[in-house]
């Protein structure tokens, strides 16, 4: 009896890895056709592609640099988020990040390109359900997102990051709505882009 019991917990928790593996891939999938979609509006890539497709880490590597960061973990991003809505980022940086690039980078921050495809995943392929994190995830960051910003009196932006799981929140896919979300917070001067050419 026992050993059923073992065999069935087992083949229930493979098939609950299975379907948590088959929607990382959905999500992963959603978010780089979506920024590929977003790239492609900005017309051709004069030069620096490279920088522009990877431009959340790029970002996340000045943070570090800055010493916003000094890991990639939740609770790094938690007293980040923390320092964002206290005003504790100097707001240079951005100054500094779009000096460095060569161009603004605005454009490719946008959170809204990433929290459709957790509703894509819910709502359209049905893959994941309530009981999910992706499911709680996106339900604390739209109730986020009808408060107005960082600096409202809330927790909801640090409730959606709680429910990430530590092992998720490594992929950069999953970190990108955080970091649009601090770049838009602390972008002084919203512009359209210019790029130029060196």
């Amino acid at each position: 009896m026992k050993k059923l019991l073992f065999i069935l917990i087992l083949i229930s928790s493979c098939g609950s890895n299975k379907h948590t593996l088959v929607a990382e891939k959905k999500f992963e999938l959603c978010s780089d056709i979506r920024y590929e979609c977003l790239l492609s509006d900005l017309g051709p890539l004069a030069g620096k592609s490279v920088y522009k497709r990877n431009i959340h880490s790029l970002f996340e590597n000045l943070l570090i640099r800055e010493g916003y960061l000094t890991e990639v973990n939740k609770a790094e991003y938690r007293d980040l988020l923390n320092k964002v809505r206290e005003n504790k980022v100097d707001l240079n940086l951005f100054e500094k990040f779009k000096t460095d690039l060569g161009f603004d980078p605005q454009i490719l921050f946008m959170t809204s390109s990433f929290t459709s495809c957790y509703t894509y995943m819910i709502e359209n392929l049905g893959i994941v359900n309530e009981d999910s994190w992706q499911y709680k995830f996106r339900d604390a960051y739209w109730k986020f997102e009808a408060e107005g910003n960082l600096r409202q009196e809330n927790d909801f932006i640090l409730d959606a990051l709680k429910v990430i799981p530590e092992k998720e929140f490594q992929n950069i896919n999953y970190r990108k709505i955080f970091l649009d979300l601090i770049f838009l917070e602390l972008e002084p001067y919203p512009s359209e882009p210019v790029f130029r050419t060196n």
